[in-house]
Formats: structure tokens, sequence, C-alpha cells
């Protein structure tokens, strides 16, 4: 058996009781006081690490809205100008349209003009030419018996002249010589001397005189004048008459004067 001195064994154990005593207030407890300051801290770090982490998140999803919003404004934007742009384009183009338009229209209506102006110039030579070639033909055509026909017929007007008509030549013979100054492209017969004479005489309700004369360029038929007024059925008269017409419808077709007309 051991031979154990138990007041030696018991002041060992009060020793390490008293060294664990002086160990736990030395050492063990300061050290645990950090570990759990230190736990603390690490539980407050990894809090703030999950708070901030939530914040980030937060903040991606907010930066993704924004994104989401600048994209559909941009596209809104791009879209918008893109239909502006082609609003222009197409406002532009009909605008282009209109002016080519106008400028085609004065362009023609320019060359109207400067075709009708220079048929206009040489209009009035044309007409005369064609006249002074039908009154050629006519005069080369025209036999006496056409030229007595139209003194006939003159005569004949003369007798049918409407009543108002007839006091107008009474009214202006009234106190003046009863002459009459008839011109015909040949001379008068004796009979047709006699029939004009009665025929006037009738007119102006006076015995009238003749005073005859000869105008080749008449061509046929017979030109009276008594006092101011004038009785006319030659050709040329006609074919005047007929230059007349086609020069006043020239004028009203083109809308511009007959240089000489």
């Amino acid at each position: 058996m051991l031979d154990l001195d138990w007041r030696t064994v018991v002041s060992q154990i009060i020793n390490f009781v008293v060294l664990l005593v002086i160990l736990y207030y030395l050492i063990f407890r300061p050290l645990r006081r950090k570990l759990d300051e230190r736990s603390e801290d690490l539980a407050q770090a990894l809090q703030n690490a999950r708070d901030q982490e939530a914040q980030a998140a937060e903040l991606r999803r907010d930066w993704e809205q924004r994104m989401a919003v600048i994209d559909r404004t941009r596209e809104e934007i791009l879209a918008t100008a893109a239909g502006e742009a082609e609003a222009r384009t197409a406002e532009t183009m009909r605008e282009a349209r209109l002016r080519l338009d106008a400028a085609t229209e004065q362009m023609r209506r320019d060359i109207q003009r400067q075709r009708d102006e220079v048929v206009s110039e040489s209009f009035g030579d044309i007409l005369d030419t064609i006249m002074g070639l039908s009154a050629n033909v006519l005069q080369s055509v025209t036999t006496r018996r056409a030229h007595d026909d139209l003194i006939s017929n003159l005569l004949a007007q003369i007798y049918q002249m409407p009543q108002d008509q007839v006091e107008v030549y009474r009214r202006v013979m009234a106190g003046r010589m009863p002459t009459a100054f008839v011109t015909t492209p040949v001379p008068l017969s004796a009979e047709q001397t006699r029939n004009l004479t009665d025929a006037l005489s009738s007119l102006i309700d006076r015995r009238i005189e003749l005073q005859t004369s000869v105008d080749t360029g008449l061509i046929a038929g017979i030109q009276i004048r008594v006092g101011d007024r004038l009785l006319d059925n030659t050709v040329v008269n006609e074919l005047s008459r007929v230059r007349e017409s086609v020069s006043r419808g020239m004028v009203e077709r083109l809308g511009v004067g007959e240089r000489d007309a």
C-alpha cells in the first residue's frame, strides 16, 4: 500500500483549486468575455453584411427598374423621332411635289403664252395673205351673173327693210341733197341704174340722184352710201367680215391681242 501523506494531498488539491480560481478570474473569464464580445461583433458584422446585401439587392432592383424605364423612354423617343422624321419627310415630299406641280404648270403657261404670242404676231400677216389669195381666187371665178344677183338681192333688202330702219334713213337725209354714192366692180346697166334709183327714192321718200364709180377690187356686189349710212354686200366686204370673225375668234382663244388686226 502506498504511504500517502494526506496533508500533502489536501494541500496540493487546495493549491490546484486556488490555481483554477486564479486562472478563471485572471485568464478564462477575460478570455470568455473577449470571445463573447468577438461573437457579438461577428454576429453584428454578419447582420450588417446581410443588411448591406439586402440594400444591394434593393439597389439592383431599383437600378433594373430605372434601366427598364430608360429603355422604354429611349424606345418611345426613337419611335417619336422616327415618326416625326417620317412626317417631315412626307411633308417635304408633299411640298416638293406641290412646288414641282406649280413650276410645271407655270412652265406650261409660259410655253403656251410664248406660243400664243408667236401665233398672234404672225396671225395678222397670215390672215391677210389668206384673204388676199381668197380675193384673187374669187375675182377669177366670179361671173357677171353672180354680180347681178348680188345687186338684185340688195334691192330686195331695201324694199323689205323694216319701217324703223326706213325712218332712220329718212332722218339722215332730211335737209341733205338727195344723192347716193354707188360703187361697183363693173358699171351698172341702165336697168340696174333705174331699179336702184327707184328703190333708194322709195327708201328716203324723195327722188334721189346716183353718183356711180367703179372699183374692181370689190370683186362683185355693190356699195351704196346714203348720207352717213352704208349698204354693202360686195364680196370684198364679206371677206372682211370673215377676216374679222376669224380674228375675233383667235383673240378670244388666245386671250391676247392680234398685232395690226
